[in-house]
């Protein structure tokens, strides 16, 4: 719109016409005002949204009621034997007697084939084959040496073994200035034993051998060690492993053995890691309720639907699971410590409920998740779908919001023409008056004059 002069007179024509347009913008500044109590209601949403997803998840984690499956592990001598939990489990005392350690076939080979000891790793070696071959378990593997012309040494051996990746691991150790190789299964046990098949010679015990112009001194075989399982008993039952890390002896833990001897293992519910879980639950339940009512209290006051998600969150504390007589067992939260506050919000009382799992786990696990899926975990996790959902609660009153938002914008846009529209009407009107004025006053002050 071009703009408008407004003439010189008696009247101060703009401040006259924003006067008036101050009137004439209330409907905008009321749509502008309707817009931002739209989107403060959006955000209250979008923060119980997120808080109910929290809740969610919290409860996604107990539905299976396998998180009070979580024990933890102690032993009598960490020097014999310790243990890490895994999943499940069952609570006990287990008693091992260590009596053989698992260990790998080990070979050492110090000096020469002639006898000399070994002063250099990278000298080359007199009588070394070009390759050697080994056997595990029945599989052959050839390992390439000294290739493009390189030199054969006691370092290229083990370089060379080890590129290879066929279950044996070489070592070369300095000791007293003098180098040994060593070679040694990359898994303990008889069954992952090696043996020398070409390049060398191999006794099938720790002495007489030879390797790619290599032998062995009395230290050497000394040394050696030939493969074996580890040998243990468990509460009085025979167990043999190829490993010292047995993850199939104790349901719900991995065991490690360290040396021979007696350790007693213990293994108990870790009630402090049930207990967390619970607090999420807790925590979570009462961001909800913290949300919804900062929402109440500011741009969503007295909103039906806020108030009917706190109704409908209490409502599923106060109905007891299915099927479950709660004078004999445990059908409510309140029974196991989760007890409702005069504010809506819940208290987990950690003592309470530890003393309710002793007394009845399989009652405490039917609370919160079973086969029937009405513990309170699906319950909540069924809710909260419903409420998220595509037509629940919170996707439609967002949904609704939005379009208001929009219709505001609409309107808004309708207003801002008018107003233009108006505004300029009012410029010419008292534009023109003015000059009219202006002209009025001059033709006076003429008339004054010729009277004088």
């Amino acid at each position: 719109m071009a703009s408008i002069t407004t003439s010189v007179g008696p009247l101060d024509v703009q401040s006259i016409v924003s006067q008036l347009m101050s009137v004439e913008s209330q409907p905008l500044t009321e749509s502008q005002n309707r817009v931002s109590n739209y989107q403060s209601q959006l955000s209250s949403i979008g923060q119980i949204s997120s808080a109910l997803s929290g809740l969610q998840t919290s409860v996604t984690a107990m539905a299976s009621g396998s998180f009070l499956q979580q024990f933890q592990v102690t032993s009598t001598d960490n020097t014999i034997a310790t243990a890490s939990t895994t999943s499940g489990g069952v609570a006990g005392n287990y008693a091992l007697n260590v009596t053989q350690l698992a260990q790998p076939r080990q070979l050492v080979f110090d000096q020469t084939s002639g006898g000399q000891a070994i002063t250099d790793q990278n000298a080359a070696l007199a009588g070394a084959p070009s390759a050697l071959s080994f056997n595990i378990n029945g599989t052959t593997s050839t390992v390439q040496l000294g290739q493009n012309g390189s030199t054969i040494s006691l370092s290229s051996i083990a370089d060379s073994i080890n590129s290879a990746g066929i279950g044996v691991n070489a070592s070369v150790v300095q000791y007293n200035n003098n180098y040994s190789l060593v070679l040694a299964s990359s898994q303990s046990g008889p069954a992952n034993a090696f043996s020398i098949t070409a390049g060398g010679s191999d006794s099938g015990t720790t002495s007489g051998n030879t390797l790619a112009g290599l032998g062995q001194s009395s230290s050497a075989v000394s040394e050696s060690a030939a493969a074996q399982d580890a040998h243990l008993t468990v509460n009085g039952v025979n167990v043999s492993s190829s490993s010292n890390t047995l993850s199939n002896v104790i349901n719900g833990a991995t065991v490690n053995l360290n040396k021979l001897g007696q350790a007693t293992l213990n293994m108990s519910q870790n009630t402090a890691n049930v207990t967390s879980t619970l607090q999420s639950f807790v925590s979570a339940y009462n961001q909800v309720i913290s949300s919804s009512n900062s929402a109440l209290g500011g741009s969503m006051k007295n909103n039906s639907d806020v108030i009917g998600l706190q109704e409908q969150l209490a409502g599923l504390l106060s109905t007891p699971v299915p099927g479950v007589n709660a004078t004999s067992s445990y059908a409510y939260l309140a029974q196991v410590g989760i007890t409702q506050q005069a504010d809506g919000t819940l208290k987990l009382d950690s003592t309470a409920f530890t003393t309710a799992l002793t007394a009845n786990p399989s009652a405490v696990a039917n609370l919160f998740g079973n086969a029937q899926n009405n513990g309170y975990a699906n319950t909540f996790n069924t809710a909260i779908n419903n409420l998220l959902g595509p037509n629940g609660m919170i996707t439609t009153d967002q949904g609704d919001i939005n379009t208001k938002i929009s219709d505001e914008t609409n309107l808004q846009s309708q207003l801002n023409n008018q107003l233009a529209n108006e505004k300029s009407s009012l410029l010419n009107q008292y534009t023109t008056l003015n000059s009219e004025l202006s002209a009025m006053q001059q033709s006076t002050s003429s008339l004054a004059n010729l009277l004088a």
